[in-house]
């Protein structure tokens, strides 16, 4: 083969390389076909449903296909989205476990991805599905937590509570347990103090652990014979492990707590007061769905909707959203996420330990993972859920996913960090 041919030959080649990987990036999502579907149904079980994977995307996609769920009505007209879409946000390079690449390239070729939409303001300048369609309601997994907060700071100020009392003062059941002298403020924080922490070895796979158990009376882990009938009769048995209010440890009881107080104090079910509080606000498109077992709400993270839906939710944090007529989010509740959290808590945890995109956290508040100190603040979930805000950019990003089945999650907390950080939105 001469020269000339070899050039062709290799042109030639590198034409079909650089065409196969467009291919790759202009496929679309097609969903389960029918074979897969029954393939899930026969592998599934207690023990490996959010272990991740296939078999873990098609039950987050799917929720009430597998577990008992309250409707969350929709009402009212549409909130507008105007599709913006910004090339230079796909062709924006972030950094990541991948190396270094576009957005678009990442979302796209990281298998952990489902579905991503970023908002400025009420426009949609990014919006992808490599994994999902866009209809299809995702798990939200611990993103659900913010909503137990929110309603909370809705009572608050109401008058209706007072979030510096100990928890025994509305819910007297509690009286004589390890919750007992809690000020409401501490479990907001995950600061409570209690016994039951969620991330230490066996916490959802020993059934003899405190954590495993709540998990189980839920419905979300198997039920053994220690199984308490329902998760509130499960917390009354917890004891304290410290004092409260001293230092950050992330446990969903504390979430599970804030519900039932919430149903105590409004006398309605937790998943109707989020319908009537905030889903009828936010001018969804689609009903939102929660998980319950024997009428109990899994609070903490059984929350579905459609990604639009969420990062409608996001915007609520926004200028414009806390302004409107439907606003739920006070300039009180806002200035507390921002800046009235107490940074000890996660210095006591060990800051160095706890960051975004390597950058330390200036403090955690009314389960809201991470404030940042420019006020940009930032909620993760269980598999790769989160909803990051950026109130000083005009900037929602909310994005679902599903963990690989060794468990590794995407990399989207830390870019959306970096996408914060651009000029692209200054």
């Amino acid at each position: 083969m001469n020269i000339l041919k070899k050039m062709n030959y290799f042109r030639l080649l590198l034409l079909l390389l650089i065409v196969s990987y467009s291919n790759l990036f202009a496929q679309t999502y097609d969903g389960f076909s029918n074979e897969e579907i029954q393939s899930v149904f026969k592998q599934w079980n207690m023990d490996n449903w959010d272990d991740g994977g296939e078999i873990s995307r098609y039950i987050f996609l799917n929720m009430p296909e597998f577990w008992t769920h309250a409707i969350i009505h929709r009402e009212g007209n549409v909130k507008s989205l105007k599709e913006d879409y910004r090339k230079e946000i796909e062709e924006f390079v972030v950094t990541s476990e991948l190396g270094q690449m576009t957005l678009q390239d990442y979302v796209k070729t990281c298998d952990k991805v489902d579905g991503m939409i970023i908002l400025q303001g009420d426009r949609i300048v990014y919006e992808a599905y490599p994994r999902m369609f866009s209809n299809d309601r995702h798990l939200y997994w611990s993103v659900s937590k913010v909503f137990a907060s929110t309603l909370i700071a809705v009572l608050e100020d109401r008058k209706q509570l007072d979030v510096t009392k100990p928890i025994e003062h509305y819910l007297p059941e509690l009286k004589g347990s390890g919750w007992e002298s809690v000020p409401i403020i501490d479990i907001l924080d995950m600061a409570s103090g209690i016994d039951c922490r969620e991330w230490v070895d066996g916490a959802f796979e020993n059934p003899e652990t405190c954590y495993y158990q709540f998990e189980a009376a839920l419905g979300f882990l198997k039920r053994t014979e220690k199984t308490a009938d329902n998760a509130f009769e499960h917390i009354k048995t917890l004891s304290s492990a410290k004092t409260s209010g001293e230092i950050f440890e992330y446990t969903s009881v504390n979430t599970f707590v804030l519900s039932c107080l919430i149903e105590r104090i409004t006398g309605l079910s937790y998943a109707e007061n989020i319908e009537r509080e905030i889903w009828r606000k936010i001018g969804a498109e689609s009903d939102a769905f929660i998980t319950q077992t024997n009428g109990t709400s899994v609070s903490h993270a059984g929350i579905s909707s459609t990604l639009r839906d969420l990062a409608r939710f996001g915007y609520m944090f926004l200028t414009d959203g806390r302004s409107g007529d439907n606003t739920f989010v006070s300039n009180e509740y806002f200035d507390k996420i921002q800046k009235q959290g107490r940074p000890h808590l996660i210095t006591a945890y060990g800051s160095e330990n706890y960051t975004l995109d390597k950058e330390v956290v200036h403090h955690n508040t009314y389960q809201w993972d991470k404030v940042m100190e420019d006020g940009d603040f930032y909620k993760g979930g269980f598999s790769g859920q989160g909803l990051y805000i950026s109130p000083s950019r005009n900037l929602v990003i909310a994005f679902f996913g599903t963990a690989d089945d060794k468990g590794v999650y995407n990399e989207l907390d830390d870019i959306s960090r970096q996408v914060s950080k651009s000029n692209l939105f200054d």
